[in-house]
């Protein structure tokens, strides 16, 4: 079964079995949080420096949601831009017994950010996704309808990534095509552990369409604890991914020095839910 179809068959599951709804949730939520690390999908998007970080959501009775989120992202990863990421979504939720399920929508947006200034190939991205959680576990796909965060023939046909040194690889260079209809598989769960902690694990898979080498596996093992009205975090991300193909340069003029925003590493956090 194609990841399409696992969509289409999702989809058809949250809208024809019988529901019994949660409580109702508070209808405007948020968060704010500074990290060490920006890391989605297993990779630094702020070439390993820190971030600040807030969103804000609303929950209708009726299950329908919608919200906002930010954060800072690096001009040496996206390019000619603002160096922020703005993702806008929104979706609907519904419990059947102890099953929660998701099904939304999500527009990762970088404002003024593209690949080169003609034709200025950008890196927003919309997916679809569905998720589903049961008791400490939960489950979650996402499908790009769009090329993922602009990767395409123009954009990297037949990129060979760096070198640790710097200087361009020249062999086992990537191919070309479209990436829509990339996917991403998300299993996570979380438990209490003693002291008032709560322990995180996460496995995820991405698959990049037409481009075999980019596709990877990421990890996450982290603890978590609330100390008065804040919570306090620390994390072991990491990732399987082909370096050379997840390695920068600054965009300093004449500088070699890389960073493998793949590598694995300790990301700490605090963060404040209002």
């Amino acid at each position: 079964m194609t990841p399409a179809t696992l969509v289409v068959a999702s989809v058809a599951v949250v809208f024809f079995m019988p529901v019994v709804r949660a409580q109702a949730p508070q209808p405007l939520s948020g968060s704010a949080a500074l990290v060490g690390d920006y890391r989605f999908r297993g990779l630094s998007q702020t070439y390993t420096q820190p971030a600040v970080q807030a969103g804000v959501e609303y929950d209708s009775k009726s299950g329908v949601y919608g919200g906002t989120w930010g954060s800072n992202v690096s001009g040496n990863q996206f390019l000619n831009g603002a160096s922020l990421e703005l993702d806008l979504y929104g979706g609907y939720r519904r419990t059947y017994r102890k099953v929660a399920l998701d099904l939304g929508t999500q527009y990762y947006w970088y404002p003024s950010a593209r690949y080169n200034i003609t034709p200025g190939d950008q890196y927003n991205t919309l997916e679809v996704y569905f998720s589903a959680h049961y008791g400490p576990v939960t489950t979650k796909y996402s499908h790009a309808l769009t090329d993922l965060f602009g990767m395409k023939t123009s954009t990297i046909g037949g990129y060979c990534g760096l070198n640790s040194d710097g200087t361009t690889a020249t062999s086992e260079c990537l191919g070309t095509g479209s990436t829509k209809g990339s996917g991403y598989v998300d299993v996570a769960a979380a438990f209490s552990v003693p002291v008032r902690m709560s322990l995180a694990l996460h496995y995820g898979y991405q698959y990049v369409r037409n481009y075999a080498p980019l596709s990877y596996s990421d990890y996450k093992v982290g603890l978590t604890r609330p100390f008065g009205g804040v919570t306090l975090g620390a994390a072991y991300i990491g990732t399987n991914a082909e370096e050379r193909f997840y390695r920068y340069t600054p965009t300093t003029a004449g500088s070699n020095e890389t960073q493998d925003v793949s590598k694995p590493g300790f990301v700490l956090s605090v963060s404040k839910a209002f």
